[in-house]
């Protein structure tokens, strides 16, 4: 090969994606994850919720602070966005979230491929399965856990998960699409809306 023959394009190392962007439907509101506006994002939040209700000012200071509580505790585990749903379906409430989560790459340590984490977590009892995005295969994880009252204005039921890992294209690192509800009866019915929504990912170059 001489000095003036560029390699195929396919052998190239590229560089990784300078962001993503994903689609919601109508009714889900985002807040990034950062201290310095989260705020508005939630004081917003709060007052659709509460649209029409004027005698509630203990509710709405509740909610605030959840939400709030939520957003440190997502930006500590290195979440970069969270999306709520205000959605109903004839009046009644379709809660749900979306984080999004960056896993970057750990100095030394080669990560594991998608099909290894599956077998991880299948191991653990979960339900997992690989699924096929325009941004890339990637492992989807259903899982549940018991309720946290306090990061959930008092709910006690069990929340059902449904989590999508991407390898982050021509790097080391993962993005984690965590979906999660309380409505223990709507989950599967939910599931095929988040999927919906976490196939509307693409990179950005």
């Amino acid at each position: 090969m001489t000095e003036d023959t560029a390699l195929p394009v396919q052998d190239q190392q590229l560089p990784p994606p300078r962001d993503y962007r994903i689609a919601t439907p109508e009714g889900w509101e985002r807040i990034v994850l950062n201290p310095e506006a989260w705020d508005a994002s939630i004081a917003r939040i709060v007052d659709k919720q509460f649209k029409g209700v004027d005698n509630a000012p203990h509710l709405k200071a509740q909610m605030r602070e959840s939400l709030a509580a939520q957003a440190r505790q997502a930006l500590a585990a290195g979440g970069l966005e969270l999306y709520l749903s205000l959605m109903q379906a004839a009046s009644v409430p379709l809660p749900g979230s979306l984080l999004v989560t960056l896993i970057p790459p750990r100095p030394g340590r080669t990560p594991p491929p998608l099909d290894d984490l599956a077998t991880a977590f299948a191991a653990d009892g979960d339900d997992v399965r690989m699924v096929d995005f325009p941004a890339g295969p990637a492992l989807r994880r259903r899982w549940s856990e018991a309720a946290d009252a306090q990061q959930q204005l008092g709910n006690t039921r069990p929340v059902e998960h449904l989590d999508f890992h991407l390898a982050v294209p021509y790097s080391e690192a993962f993005l984690v699409l965590s979906f999660s509800t309380p409505m223990v009866e709507l989950a599967e019915a939910l599931d095929g809306l988040f999927e919906s929504i976490a196939s509307t990912l693409r990179w950005l170059r």
